[in-house]
């Protein structure tokens, strides 16, 4: 027995319904070929997801990553985002209004505890979530370096870092 796939006919990205008269039933082979027909005629990068998933030619694992990484690069396009660079209306490198809110905002008593208890919930800056965890500094008089504490310490070099004064 051949499995069988329901095909939007206009496909659901495209505007297309789960309307009876817009649901076809083809076998995997031909849902395949049906994207990529639709993705040599429109470019569509969803028909070109199908297509590769369905013919096996990328994991469900890459199909799920692609997905997400288009659809997020689409939301991006059609509202963007403060921190992205991209200038709105909300962003408060052009909007000092707003900025001022979120300052205002983030002062508060209630965003501080708020802050302070994600930080500990989350172990921020704890043992192995340090980015300085298992490390030390060395130092030789004129040059620091930073080496894993389990490493052998250089001749020549001690524990400790020594501010390098630029001579000029």
């Amino acid at each position: 027995m051949t499995t069988k796939h329901i095909h939007h006919i206009i496909p659901k990205h495209a505007g297309g319904t789960d309307d009876i008269e817009n649901l076809i039933e083809l076998s995997i082979a031909d849902h395949a070929k049906a994207h990529k027909e639709l993705f040599d005629l429109y470019g569509c990068w969803e028909d070109y997801l199908a297509w590769q998933g369905l013919a096996g030619m990328i994991t469900k694992e890459e199909l799920i990553k692609n997905l997400q990484s288009m659809s997020a690069k689409k939301t991006l396009e059609k509202h963007g985002n403060p921190f992205s660079g991209i200038r709105t209306s909300t962003n408060c490198a052009i909007n000092d209004e707003h900025h001022s809110k979120m300052i205002t905002l983030a002062k508060t008593p209630e965003a501080i505890e708020k802050r302070k208890a994600t930080m500990k919930s989350i172990n921020h800056s704890k043992g192995i979530n340090n980015s300085q965890f298992g490390t030390i500094w060395i130092t030789n008089g004129t040059e620091n370096k930073k080496i894993k504490k389990t490493d052998l310490i250089p001749e020549g070099y001690q524990k400790g870092r020594r501010i390098v004064v630029n001579p000029e």
